[in-house]
């Protein structure tokens, strides 16, 4: 049975849980709540190299062309089954219309309310959420959705290192989810804010490869070559484990409602390999700076990759060199983010224009030769909040690749270059 199917039926379960549940307690407005969103956009490249089908051997689309794409609509569920218990679903469709993916489903109790302990005057808590959870890894995973966000395209840290999303065209169950607890502690230091602790248990990111990053394309010149592409295509399959070792995350947050400001540490340890030999080990920080009138926004991390080195997965059908595995290596990768709303208006100052620049930089393997995912990117983006809770936007990106002195024949000859540019308009709305 394929991971889709499985995580499809997963959700239907979830989802039957709600409905039987809600039909033997009643649809009081206050126990059940829907919300959603949904993004499409148009976007263009220029660089991008050519490829061809690995099965058929015949030229794909090319990825310079313009096209149209329903990025994901999602809708999200949650339940109040009893005091101190909440049952919560998000289902999400992606560019395939016909894949419902369940990016969680979990069910969230309060501890000191189901046990009637601790209670406490001061703002504190301690809960349990178990199922299908967003991994609390840095901050963008977990508000991952679009509009909570000044741009629609995701920053390196989500894109190609922390796996939130998948493997492009494939856009189904955008973020890092997967199965297990997160014990989250929160409590009021004064007036300074809330100190958050989160410790997740959960199956951890998964190859059935001998090497981690095994993804692999076919240049239109003829060679298939492993891009070293970061975590983007590995697998976080919520309903199944390769080992028998569980991964560990942990998060450590500060968040001062005076400024407003969120900061934060975050760690992950894992082993990826089906032997349980080979460990994935992730350390990051986040900065959230968040005014009325202007953002400022930030991640930064890096990831310590165990690896047998001397592996090639394509021997025969490109250069060895490329496809090669390196042994233990390391990916790390930053954003900084910032806005500014120029102009306000509206009766109640719910209608804007905000301005966004970011700069990112990633290194995905720091002992390959060479790979196209080692950049950096400007991205120009601006925001127009015409109507109640729907916007229109426009990036503008410029990536320049690294290294690109070492870029190889057949990669130049499909028509890569060293820099990369892209626009992209979008809408996007929510309730």
């Amino acid at each position: 049975m394929g991971k889709r199917k499985q995580s499809l039926l997963l959700g239907i379960y979830f989802l039957s849980i709600l409905v039987v549940s809600s039909v033997s307690v009643g649809f009081a407005e206050d126990r059940f709540q829907i919300s959603g969103y949904g993004n499409a956009h148009m976007m263009k490249h220029d660089g991008l190299p050519k490829l061809l089908d690995r099965t058929t051997g015949l030229p794909m689309e090319d990825p310079n062309d313009v096209f149209f794409q329903i990025r994901e609509f999602s809708l999200f569920m949650d339940f109040t089954v009893t005091e101190g218990i909440i049952a919560s679903l998000e289902i999400e469709a992606g560019d395939d219309a016909s894949v419902f993916t369940p990016n969680y489903a979990y069910v969230e109790i309060d501890i000191p309310t189901v046990l009637d302990i601790f209670q406490s005057e001061s703002l504190s808590g301690l809960t349990l959420r178990v199922g299908k959870v967003l991994v609390p890894f840095l901050s963008y995973n977990e508000n991952k959705p679009n509009f909570r966000q000044n741009l629609m395209s995701q920053p390196f840290t989500a894109w190609n290192i922390s796996p939130v999303v998948p493997s492009p065209p494939d856009f189904v169950g955008l973020g890092w989810s997967d199965t297990g607890g997160i014990l989250d502690w929160y409590h009021e230091v004064g007036d300074a804010g809330l100190v958050d602790l989160k410790l997740a248990l959960i199956n951890g990111i998964q190859s059935d490869s001998t090497v981690l990053d095994d993804n692999a394309i076919q240049l239109s010149s003829g060679p298939t070559v492993r891009p070293r592409d970061g975590l983007i295509q590995n697998g976080h399959d919520a309903t199944r484990d390769n080992n028998q070792k569980k991964a560990i995350v942990a998060k450590l947050s500060l968040i001062s409602t005076d400024l407003p400001l969120d900061l934060g540490f975050s760690w992950y340890q894992g082993a990826w390999d089906p032997a349980g030999n080979q460990d994935l080990t992730m350390q990051g920080i986040h900065l959230n700076w968040l005014d009325y009138f202007w953002t400022l926004k930030g991640e930064w991390v890096t990831a310590d990759v165990e690896q047998v080195a001397g592996t090639n997965l394509f021997p025969g059908v490109g250069p060895a060199g490329l496809n090669t595995s390196t042994g233990d290596y390391e990916m790390n990768a930053f954003y900084v983010e910032g806005s500014v709303i120029p102009l306000r208006y509206g009766p109640n100052g719910d209608r804007y224009i905000r301005l966004v620049y970011r700069y990112d930089d990633v290194d995905t393997n720091d002992r390959a030769l060479f790979t196209p995912f080692d950049r950096s990117r400007q991205t120009f983006g601006s925001e127009w909040q015409f109507a109640k809770n729907t916007r229109l936007r426009y990036e503008y990106q410029d990536h320049r690749i690294d290294s690109f002195e070492r870029a190889p024949g057949p990669f130049i000859a499909a028509g890569g270059k060293r820099n990369v540019t892209m626009h992209m308009a979008s809408i996007i709305f929510w309730f």
